[in-house]
């Protein structure tokens, strides 16, 4: 689609283009062009204010550029009053750049609603972290748990957050038996170890319900600064809806990490799964002024731009060669590492996982885009090759049992790794695939998905990792692979 003038229409969930007298949903497809990531990295090396700006920039600006280079010019902006707050306030940044008039009436109303959402979440924000404490001191339902004494042998520290960041730990956890887990259990995670907020139960309970309250109100000033400076005025007031939890949360979060500081000795080190988000910033801020080593063993696929705070920790563990290779050139430093042995460990593979082969074709799905994993299912259904299929944990596994009643879909995904034929579009799935010695073929026939292979995340341009570009290439790459 050109990127001629045209006519811009927002709908509830989504953006719409007019040409010719027609409206096409935007294809942000049309968004990466070769010059996609110098133009997002020159953005990037401004000083940040916040622990936010990474969230900030590839949650919200990176998407207001996508818009821009996907819509171009326009003639012409409507909006449905249902739309997104968010998505409304990027609307009205086209106008601004634009320079053209719309509706006054709802430019006014854009207004008030961005208005009241900012003064709603500020209080929202304050009456949380005077709560969250609070709760916590309840959900923990214990004792004092953590004192100098109990940190005294532990020689490492394992901060988990998520499923997937104590998995990528795991095997590290299983060879240091004199090691703790601190677990942030704020969305009822479930991994063994101790919660980070057990340190609640101390005498010391007040103050951190004071420096809750203190770090909010210094976040919600900073996230400003950040927003401000990267989106506008507007659309800066605009986001603090999508953080009015969140902010007290990590203030809770950090009040508490810096009492773990206090007990934990100075020669230890402590691990994260977290990669360039908010608690990534934090914990690498917090153990840089406690004077305490951070190893980052991130539990996704590194980015291949510059992100405005950096990365976690002070040691950074790379999926691929290529990939440090890149990390240290754009960060200029020496802490990403790459390791063979390391990267084995991150995955949980050993040589029973190479042994263990199952002669069948699994593609890995990915929940965003799910209109591109059906177009490559069915395009596989018609060509007659027997497929499983391994949906991501975010996806709804009775949307594709009630459209492909006859494919097999499989539950574990160690199951689905043993596959002698691993496909994927974007995936971290295709490096442990590869690393297991499956035949590991990223299907990229968006081109979306073709710009982030080949532009966004350098560990998937691996030459382990088939690449193929359409249809009749994927089935000749199984059907050559299979005689063999």
């Amino acid at each position: 689609m050109s990127n001629m003038a045209r006519e811009l229409k927002l709908s509830r969930d989504s953006w719409w283009v007019k040409n010719d007298d027609k409206w096409y949903e935007l294809n942000l497809e049309d968004a990466y062009t070769d010059g996609f990531v110098e133009d997002v990295n020159s953005y990037s090396h401004r000083r940040p204010f916040s622990d936010y700006s990474n969230e900030l920039y590839l949650y919200y600006f990176i998407k207001s550029k996508e818009l821009e280079n996907a819509v171009g010019e326009v003639s012409g902006l409507s909006c449905s009053w249902r739309a997104r707050l968010m998505d409304k306030s990027l609307l009205y940044s086209f106008r601004k750049k634009s320079g053209f008039k719309v509706n006054s009436f709802n430019v006014v109303a854009f207004y008030l609603q961005a208005l009241s959402a900012f003064s709603v979440s500020l209080l929202l924000s304050f009456f949380v972290a005077a709560l969250l404490p609070f709760i916590f001191l309840r959900k923990s339902r214990g004792r004092y748990l953590f004192s100098k004494s109990s940190f005294r042998d532990k020689k490492s520290v394992f901060l988990i957050r998520s499923k997937s960041g104590y998995s990528r730990v795991k095997s590290f956890i299983a060879e240091c038996p004199s090691c703790i887990i601190l677990a942030d259990n704020f969305s009822e995670l479930k991994v063994p170890g101790e919660s980070i907020y057990s340190v609640l139960w101390s005498l010391g309970f007040l103050r951190l319900c004071m420096k809750t309250l203190q770090y909010t109100t210094r976040d919600l000033w900073l996230l400003y600064k950040d927003a401000r400076a990267l989106l506008g005025n507007w659309v800066a007031l605009s986001v603090f809806w999508a953080y009015w939890k969140r902010i007290p949360q990590k203030a809770l979060y950090e009040a508490c990490f810096e009492e773990i500081l206090r007990l934990v000795p100075k020669d230890s080190e402590l691990f994260s799964g977290e990669k360039e988000d908010r608690f990534a910033m934090l914990q690498t801020r917090c153990c840089a002024l406690s004077g305490i080593n951070l190893t980052c063993i991130p539990h996704g696929l590194e980015y291949g731009f510059r992100f405005p705070g950096g990365l976690c920790g002070n040691t950074f563990y790379c999926f691929s060669e290529n990939a440090k290779e890149l990390l240290q050139s754009i960060y200029s430093s020496k802490k990403f590492l790459y390791s063979d042995s390391v990267l084995n460990k991150m995955l949980g593979i050993n040589e029973n996982c190479r042994k263990e082969v199952s002669d069948r074709v699994c593609f890995f799905t990915e929940p965003r885009d799910q209109d591109v994993n059906f177009e490559i299912i069915d395009q596989l259904v018609v060509a007659g090759v027997k497929l499983s299929i391994k949906l991501h944990p975010l996806e709804n596994q009775k949307i594709y049992q009630d459209r492909y009643p006859g494919v097999d879909i499989i539950a574990d995904l160690e199951d689905g790794l043993s596959s002698s034929f691993c496909l994927s579009r974007k995936s971290t799935v295709l490096i442990e695939a590869s690393q297991r010695g499956k035949l590991a073929i990223a299907v990229l026939v968006n081109r979306k998905d073709r710009f982030y292979v080949e532009h966004l995340f350098p560990s998937l341009s691996s030459k382990e990792i088939v690449k193929v570009y359409d249809y009749k290439s994927l089935v000749q790459a199984l059907a050559l692979n299979n005689d063999r």
